[in-house]
């Protein structure tokens, strides 16, 4: 077994370019969506930005845990955080004690956004008829926390 080496927002930056450009030609022939890239990339940017331990596999229901031990699950989607379309499938809300969800822009792979959600937050927005699917809505961004953008990412002008 290989060993991870550390690498910065920065250098972590530099790849996800990279990638964008192969999806964006991969794309441009038909081929794929690549969304299990995109969520791995916000489960490491996650534990990197809020210093969560990620579990190994998330068989429990849950990414990994906090400092305080609260369970975090962790879920993404390519598009912005004012799509009120979107739908997040296998959401066991037994399982967790927060939900973040990660916005990544749909041309560039950057983290747009981040949303701390209470388990009762999401409880009161899942769908009716998928017991699993965790519904956004304004109602439930206006519940969220945002974590992300921050005072560190926000361009001043």
């Amino acid at each position: 077994m290989t060993e991870k080496k550390e690498a910065s927002f920065k250098e972590v930056k530099e790849l996800i370019s990279n990638i964008v450009k192969l999806r964006t030609r991969l794309l441009e022939v038909g081929i794929g969506k690549g969304d299990s890239i995109t969520n791995d990339y916000a489960k490491w940017f996650c534990s990197k930005k809020y210093n969560l331990k990620l579990t190994k596999k998330e068989k429990q229901g849950y990414s990994g845990y906090s400092k305080f031990n609260e369970r975090i699950k962790i879920v993404s989607k390519i598009g912005s955080d004012t799509n009120f379309e979107n739908i997040f499938n296998g959401i066991h809300i037994d399982e967790f004690d927060y939900l973040f969800v990660v916005f990544i822009d749909e041309k560039t792979w950057i983290i747009d956004s981040i949303y701390k959600i209470p388990c009762i937050v999401v409880k009161n927005f899942l769908s009716f008829d998928q017991k699993n699917s965790f519904q956004w809505k304004r109602e439930a961004r206006s519940l969220s926390l945002q974590l992300y953008p921050d005072e560190d990412n926000m361009i001043l002008i």
